[in-house]
């Protein structure tokens, strides 16, 4: 867990008059922070949400009072307190009690109908190239400029071994391959973000389909090193 989060020290961004309707219960000043959907660390990471965004604000009752609110979705208030530093704090100690109490329930969930605490196979993706194949060169793409009038997509590129940025021009005999590679985990101790299953001839079949090259994790059960 970071120590940062909960004790308020959060990458803030200024909000002004605007950014709330005025019926909202914003104030009209305040800051913007993001909670991470991975945040806490340690919970599961196939529990995890997506970032929320909060606000923290003076509150309109009494200017002496932080509060923090979620920006969207429910807009609930998650802490209030006498500074802001404080109030952010103890709602990054409520977002994680409260993460932390839905992944065991999640997890009583999967044992209650027979299944793992977690899904015990993950295609893990740890590498990513896309290639652009030309008649007279093999280079790995940056970036796409796109089409413009009449002139074609132009792909940013450099050769495998690097060197400085080229163009190659869109056209007919030119095409684009993106190589993927990953890792296979498989009940380890390894809480790896990818595709996840429940068995393992379909973690088997992604793996084979949607990466050009997969690598068993180190640290597999024992029977399956054998």
């Amino acid at each position: 867990m970071r120590d940062d989060y909960l004790t308020g020290d959060v990458h803030l961004a200024v909000y002004g008059t605007g950014r709330f309707p005025s019926y909202l219960p914003f104030a009209e000043n305040g800051y913007l922070f993001t909670v991470p959907g991975s945040f806490p660390e340690d919970t599961p990471s196939f529990t995890n949400v997506t970032d929320c965004e909060m606000a923290v604000y003076r509150t309109k009752d009494d200017p002496d009072e932080w509060e923090v609110r979620e920006a969207n979705g429910q807009r609930r208030v998650w802490a209030t307190a006498g500074t802001r530093r404080e109030a952010i704090g103890l709602a990054f100690h409520e977002v994680a009690r409260k993460r932390r109490i839905q992944a065991a329930n999640v997890a009583e969930k999967r044992r209650a109908a027979g299944l793992e605490p977690r899904p015990p196979y993950v295609v893990e993706t740890t590498g990513s190239v896309t290639l652009v194949i030309a008649p007279t060169a093999i280079a790995v793409l940056d970036r796409i400029e796109p089409a413009g009038g009449d002139e074609p997509a132009k792909y940013h590129v450099r050769d495998a071994t690097g060197g400085e940025q080229y163009v190659i021009r869109e056209a007919d005999e030119v095409t684009l391959h993106t190589t993927n590679i990953g890792v296979l985990h498989s009940r380890c101790e390894h809480d790896a973000e990818g595709a996840r299953f429940e068995s393992e001839p379909g973690a088997l079949i992604y793996a084979k389909h949607g990466l050009s090259r997969v690598w068993l994790c180190d640290a597999l059960p024992q029977d399956w090193q054998n």
